[in-house]
């Protein structure tokens, strides 16, 4: 017996006719006849009594009516009772350190009684793990999330989208007299490994510019990016948020329109918690999302 199914014995019961509890149940009035037909099979026994017109409850269907709404009664109060042993956690996988993650601290501040953590990993390692339900979902830039086999429970957020420029340093820019030489003679300083990302990158600058780059050097964080761009040891494309406020010894060429992330909640649909709903909403409340 499926007991996500006990709705339409219950409507049928209470509306003793079966199209119209089909009509509340938004399914088909045949449908409903076949649960119903199933349902007593299952049972043993005739649940109801038909006319052309009506339904009502025999006395055996009087009797599973009473029990089958302590047993959903009971099957509530068990999810609820394993949501609660689970704890208020929030567990989301970071990949990527390409955006404002502020968002996690906002939603922290307004439900304090959801325990919020973080974990890094690999992408691979990040995906094994939310369809492990090790975790509820994953912040991912759009760009980074191409080649991930998309499963059929696998559904994504957009939270926010950033235009990013190009950036290197003046001295850089004095030293080799155009961007286009600087794109050619210096490495692309970038915290993505994925190869399929530097390809599109190339392929957008080549776009933007008339040439891109060939050599790539990649780093661990945001700090070790900007230190090399100060030092005129490459190039990087940053969102405007990324770059140091002070960007005078910074030369800027945008990239709006041609090169656009979006970061993406990443989620599946057999793992969705009251805390991942919760948060769910928050973004499309405070449309965070662009």
């Amino acid at each position: 017996m499926d007991l996500n199914k006990l709705e339409f014995f219950f409507a049928a019961a209470n509306s003793e006719n079966f199209t119209q509890a089909a009509e509340k149940c938004n399914i088909a009035q045949t449908t409903m006849s076949k649960y119903i037909a199933q349902l007593e099979d299952e049972m043993g026994v005739k649940l109801f009594y038909r006319t052309t017109r009506e339904c009502s409850l025999t006395e055996a269907g009087h009797t599973f009516y009473n029990g089958a709404k302590e047993l959903s009664r009971d099957f509530e109060n068990l999810k609820r009772h394993v949501r609660k042993a689970s704890g208020d956690d929030l567990n989301i996988g970071i990949y990527g350190e390409f955006f404002d993650l502020s968002i996690l601290e906002k939603f922290s501040a307004a439900h304090p009684d959801i325990r919020m953590r973080v974990s890094f990993g690999t992408k691979d390692e990040l995906y094994d793990r939310l369809f492990r339900r090790k975790i509820h979902a994953i912040l991912i830039p759009d760009i980074l999330a191409l080649g991930i086999t998309r499963k059929n429970t696998l559904r994504k957020v957009e939270i926010l989208s950033g235009a990013p420029c190009l950036y290197c340093s003046k001295t850089a820019l004095e030293q080799y007299g155009t961007l286009q030489n600087v794109v050619r003679e210096l490495p692309y300083i970038t915290k993505a490994t994925e190869s399929s990302y530097h390809e599109y990158c190339s392929r957008i600058i080549d776009e933007s510019i008339g040439t891109t780059f060939r050599k790539i050097t990649t780093v661990e964080s945001i700090a070790k990016q900007r230190l090399l761009l100060d030092l005129a040891q490459g190039f990087a494309i940053m969102l405007k948020k990324e770059a140091p406020e002070d960007k005078s010894n910074l030369y800027e060429y945008s990239l709006e329109g041609k090169f656009n992330e979006t970061l993406e909640l990443h989620y599946s649909t057999r793992h969705v918690t009251d805390s991942l709903n919760k948060f769910i909403r928050y973004i499309e409340t405070e449309k965070i999302f662009v």
